[in-house]
């Protein structure tokens, strides 16, 4: 087992299943003591079993990350039990598909609260630990590429996962002082099969594929190898930044090619 994170205690929301279970398996890999925040108690006493059964150490603490009582009680009861906290990462989300016109006031309220109002409290919480135990500390928030590149039917997902980013840039600057880094890892699509109620038809799949100059989806061990290196002494002098691992998703438009007009005006070739 790889040592690189022993002496530290993370949290991650949302590890019951998806990405963020995948992030918690590799940080105890890793050396971590850890924490599941998650509504999901089934889901996440099964990880912690599995997990202990490896002889990593993991632990459950239910939390809504929309309420701030139950945040602030979890962050509480992880260095009651842990002595400390070193990493937070928010990766708790729900998926509300619909056209903006479509959706209703609880189905939006959701969404931006467990994506946007959850990063809000986590940060919150496990900032005002870090700045008191003044050795520094690590906030990452796995947000996504419709942050900076929307889509149909993604209104309030991606109005949430912009949110974080300047959310991010905002805690970066306010926690440099006090040697914290905070930065957001934002996946492209990624297969989730196996590990998430989430679902995505191929159809989607391969609409979304088409668009990538990879030409596939991430692997969740993909996303978390993003995380690790972020969360790691090797990108200490990292912060503010959003790292897009989408294969090349987001640098551009795939399906425009080729030149715009036929001739260049007369600025090439001429005598």
């Amino acid at each position: 087992m790889d040592a690189t994170f022993a002496g530290k205690v993370a949290i991650v929301s949302g590890a019951a299943q998806g990405i963020s279970s995948v992030i918690l398996r590799r940080l105890v890999e890793e050396g971590a003591r850890a924490v599941i925040a998650d509504i999901d108690e089934a889901r996440a006493q099964a990880r912690v079993r599995e997990l202990a059964g490896r002889g990593c150490d993991v632990r459950f603490v239910r939390t809504d990350v929309r309420r701030s009582a139950e945040v602030d009680a979890m962050v509480e009861r992880t260095v009651a039990e842990c002595g400390r906290v070193d990493i937070l990462v928010h990766g708790a989300g729900v998926g509300v598909h619909k056209e903006v016109v479509d959706l209703t006031d609880e189905e939006w309220d959701l969404q931006l609260d467990v994506q946007l109002r959850g990063a809000f409290l986590l940060s919150r919480a496990v900032g005002r630990r870090l700045i008191a135990q003044r050795q520094g500390g690590r906030i990452i928030l796995i947000g996504s590429t419709s942050g900076n590149n929307a889509r149909v039917r993604g209104g309030p997902h991606a109005a949430s996962k912009a949110g974080e980013i300047q959310l991010a840039r905002v805690l970066a600057m306010e926690m440099g002082r006090h040697g914290v880094t905070v930065n957001v890892v934002s996946p492209g699509l990624t297969d989730i099969g196996g590990i998430s109620r989430s679902t995505q038809t191929p159809e989607y799949q391969r609409a979304f594929v088409a668009q990538v100059p990879l030409g596939r989806l991430a692997t969740p061990d993909e996303i978390a190898d993003a995380v690790l290196f972020l969360a790691s002494d090797r990108a200490r002098f990292i912060t503010g930044q959003v790292l897009c691992v989408d294969g090349g998703y987001s640098a551009g438009k795939l399906a425009v090619q080729g030149p715009s007009v036929d001739a260049y005006y007369g600025q090439i070739g001429e005598a």
